[in-house]
Parts: structure tokens; sequence; C-alpha cells
């Protein structure tokens, strides 16, 4: 891949065109027709007064996320290569959609090894007060029992130390979405895995899929607001508001939108007959 010539003045992990990603129209175009679509289902224009753009993005949102977790054997692919030596940026082949995450040298390289000090390493901030630990040992791998939160603590503090070191890689979008480019830059060959959203042949579907989980999100936030209020006056007297019955119903609605997502929009899930 060429690269400009401001490439020549940075450094092997300077970010490059950072913050010059355009906006993502047609995704932005995408959940505006999700929202409308749920405004128009609850009888717009009506419920505008009732429903803001912040629950409307809400519901989008979380249908999204659970959507991604039952689709993702399905709409999810992963990409395999191997890195070159001294080359950073990567061009991502036409099949390769929307990237979620990007994995390099995930193993840190650390100077020091368990098996040297018998099992254990030795943090300064602490000191051993049972038969266990004696000497302000702790194991790497485990955690000794009852010492939970020391043994969080100092994976917290490896892992922060391998990403400031560079011991564990990281990535970013570069010229687009369609290229990477990785730092530290590779100084061997290292396997990169791709996780990525593959470009289905029907979007539609997926539209159909989020669209019917954020209107049961919509639903239930409708529900919960109405609630609060059991008669309000009218011009006939008190008119009854249907609250509860709106959350029943966005509750048997996202039932029925889970297994949809297992029979109907993904693959059909394992059966065993033992």
């Amino acid at each position: 891949m060429q690269c400009n010539s401001t490439c020549g003045e940075l450094g092997p992990s300077d970010p490059l065109n950072k913050n010059k990603l355009g906006p993502r129209r047609q995704r932005e175009k995408v959940r505006e027709q999700i929202k409308d679509y749920c405004m128009l289902m609850l009888g717009a224009p009506v419920v505008k007064l009732e429903l803001d753009m912040q629950n409307l993005d809400l519901a989008v949102d979380q249908a999204m996320k659970i959507f991604e977790d039952y689709a993702g054997r399905e709409y999810f692919q992963y990409y395999i290569f191997n890195s070159v030596p001294g080359q950073s940026i990567y061009s991502m082949p036409p099949e390769v959609g929307i990237i979620r995450n990007v994995f390099y040298r995930e193993v840190p390289n650390n100077a020091f090894q368990a098996s040297d000090l018998g099992g254990v390493i030795p943090i300064e901030y602490y000191t051993g007060a049972s038969g266990t630990i004696l000497g302000g040992m702790i194991d790497p791998v485990q955690p000794v029992y009852g010492k939970m939160g020391e043994w969080v603590l100092y994976r917290q503090y490896q892992q922060m130390y391998s990403r400031t070191s560079s011991a564990i890689g990281g990535w970013e979008f570069i010229g687009g979405l369609n290229a990477i480019k990785l730092y530290p830059v590779p100084y061997r060959v290292d396997k990169v895995v791709v996780h990525y959203l593959q470009k289905n042949k029907d979007w539609g579907e997926v539209t159909q899929a989020i669209q019917e989980g954020a209107l049961s999100f919509c639903k239930e936030q409708l529900g919960r607001i109405r609630s609060k209020y059991q008669n309000v006056p009218g011009a006939g007297g008190s008119v009854a508001m249907d609250g509860q019955s709106l959350i029943q119903e966005a509750r048997e609605d996202r039932q029925k939108w889970f297994e949809d997502l297992i029979y109907k929009f993904g693959d059909l899930p394992y059966i065993s007959m033992d």
C-alpha cells in the first residue's frame, strides 16, 4: 500500500490519519430508518411527545449489541494473515466488511519467566502472611485462595506494562476503513487476526432483525413512561393509560425476537440426543 509524503516523518508507533475518518453516512442513514420505523409503528407523530432521540438511540444500540451476540457465527468472520517484517500498513481484501477488532501480538514477551522463581513472582507492595505465600510471592497463573484482589491487581499492572512497552500490539484504521496500521512495526512474522462483519448479500434481512429488536425496546420504554400516569384528563373525562400492557407486550415481542435470532436470522443450534 502506497503512503503519502507525511509517512516519512512518523515513528513506528505514531498515529496516522487518526482524526480524519469521515462520518459513516450510510450507517447513520440506516440508523435513522430504524428509528423512523419504531416511531411509526408506535403511532408517530403522537408519541414524539413521549419518546425522544435519546430513547431511540438507546433502543437501536441495545438491539445491535444483542444482534451481534446472537448472529456472531453467521455474520462475523475472521481473516488471518502473516505480518511482514518492517511493514505496518495492510490493505484488507474486498470481502472484509466492517472491522470489529484486530488481534496482534496478544501474547506478551516478558523478560522474566515464572519458572525461574519456582512458579512465583515477587511483588514489592505485598507481603505474605499465610503459609502458602510466605515472603510476599504471588502466583502469576492463578490466585491464591483468599487473595483474589492482589492477583487481579497484579494482572492489571502486567497488562498495562505489556501495552505501554509494546509487548502487546495495537492497531488503528488508516486512509478509510479498508486498511489498518499495526503498532509497533512488526520485526518478525506474526499472526494477525481480523474480526470483521462480512459483506452479507441480504442486508435487508439484517436491518429487519435490528428493527424488530429496537421496536421491542422502544415499546418497553414507552410503557414505562405511560405507567407513571394511570389516568390523564381528557375531553370526555379521564383516559386510562396502557403502560403496563405495553411493557408486557414488549417483553413478549422480545422473547419472540430472541427465538427469531436463533431460528430465523441465525444458525440452527446444535441439538444433542443424549
